[in-house]
């Protein structure tokens, strides 16, 4: 379980994330949406260990998720795929192999070869898609207990869109990967996740306050967790709005 506790993250003077509490229950897809700057990726970052909290502390199966660990059980994939000049999708599979124990280069070879992508080919000369598909591969086959997403479906075409989701259901229901996945693509989460979240200003709102936000209203402070009231845990919040709707 990833456990996330009254977190906070400030750049400078702003406060990007503010008090923001959630547990991510295992096994299961978990939606992450919100506008652009609400701070999706930096609460990805910080799961991840890429940032450290300001206050507040994040967990994962119940240990710090800075420590090594706790990162060795969890694979981020950021927005922009980062990687060596020289990198092949083949060279991408032994990084991970080095860093993962579980990682599996007979399946990693199998779904460059069900996407279509020579493994032998550089990286900077495949579409962002392709690009996403190399890493994509890449997460599935780490095997590890969690797996961050940051726009996970951007650049890819309809089909592999629907290619990537049954992997990825598939993996959920097969070994009980978690998955966190921030997407604009509001469908696509609708088709794959079990349970969403949503952010606004650095604040956790409920499906209330998120329905008000699309509706050009903005959301009254009751409907925002963390706030004075008495709210309980965040994930009852949600549990709560998705009864009523």
């Amino acid at each position: 379980m990833i456990e996330i506790c009254d977190v906070t993250k400030r750049f400078g003077k702003f406060v990007c994330l503010d008090q923001v509490s959630l547990e991510i229950p295992d096994g299961m897809v978990y939606g992450l949406v919100g506008e652009n700057g609400a701070g999706k990726s930096t609460l990805l970052r910080l799961i991840a260990g890429v940032y450290r909290a300001d206050a507040g502390e994040i967990r994962i199966d119940g240990r710090r998720a800075s420590c090594v660990a706790a990162k060795q059980e969890v694979f981020y994939m950021p927005d922009r795929q980062y990687y060596d000049r020289n990198a092949t999708p083949l060279t991408v599979g032994h990084f991970c192999g080095n860093f993962y124990a579980g990682f599996s280069m007979e399946d990693y070879r199998g779904l460059l070869e069900l996407f279509g992508l020579e493994e032998n080919a550089l990286l900077d000369s495949f579409s962002k898609g392709m690009k996403k598909q190399v890493f994509i591969a890449a997460a599935i086959c780490s095997n590890t207990r969690y797996l961050l997403c940051d726009e996970i479906f951007d650049g890819l075409d309809p089909q592999i869109r629907k290619v990537v989701n049954g992997l990825l259901l598939g993996a959920v229901e097969g070994r009980k990967l978690t998955i966190l996945i921030v997407s604009h693509y509001l469908e696509e989460l609708h088709k794959i996740c079990g349970r969403k979240g949503y952010l606004h200003r650095g604040r956790i709102l409920t499906e209330q306050a998120w329905q008000e936000l699309l509706h050009g209203q903005e959301p009254c402070q009751d409907s925002v967790c963390g706030l004075q009231g008495n709210f309980g845990s965040t994930e009852s919040v949600f549990l709560q709005a998705e009864t009523k709707a």
